[in-house]
């Protein structure tokens, strides 16, 4: 493979990873079944896959990789593989709109976020960092830090109440 080739797959291979979350969830918000959920992201994740070589670089992966999955979200309803619930095209249609709204939603609170941790003190920083990346329980970080568990808490919920408003606030100046 030539190494212009293979750096597009290592980019496109970085921004399937990059995206399932949102991927799922789009998935998810649609079905509303887990179980449906899973098998239908698998069946996305093949056709995305499948379809490495029609995705240009530079161009951004996020719409194209929900449109495909729109399309198997359409085939599986249409298939009839869902136990309890039958839907229309309309309403199915309906359901993937107001889901496609919702990724877009979670696509610009998470760059909120990330403008707002940018903004948090870098102590403050790494001690989200061990609690959330490096999993550090509570007791743990208090130990580390030679402090009361109940301080930590303390710091923890206005670390997060701050980021909380930061990110309100960019969303609300964003919409207006």
């Amino acid at each position: 493979m030539s190494d212009g080739r293979s750096e597009a797959l290592e980019a496109y291979v970085q921004a399937l990873t990059a995206n399932q979350g949102r991927l799922r969830g789009y998935i998810l918000a649609s079905l509303g079944n887990y179980a449906d959920a899973a098998d239908v992201l698998q069946r996305t994740n093949l056709v995305l896959w499948k379809k490495a070589g029609e995705f240009r670089t530079g161009s951004e992966f996020l719409p194209w990789g929900l449109t495909i999955a729109r399309y198997e979200v359409l085939s599986f309803l249409r298939d009839g593989q869902r136990d309890r619930h039958v839907y229309s095209t309309a309403v199915a249609e309906m359901m993937l709109d107001s889901a496609a709204v919702e990724a877009a939603d979670a696509n610009d609170r998470q760059a909120a976020l990330r403008k707002c941790l940018d903004k948090v003190p870098r102590r403050n920083r790494e001690l989200l960092w061990q609690r959330y990346s490096a999993e550090m329980s509570i007791r743990q970080i208090a130990a580390q830090a030679q402090r009361s568990e109940d301080s930590i808490k303390s710091l923890f919920l206005r670390i997060r109440k701050g980021l909380e408003r930061c990110v309100e606030a960019s969303l609300n100046w964003n919409a207006d």
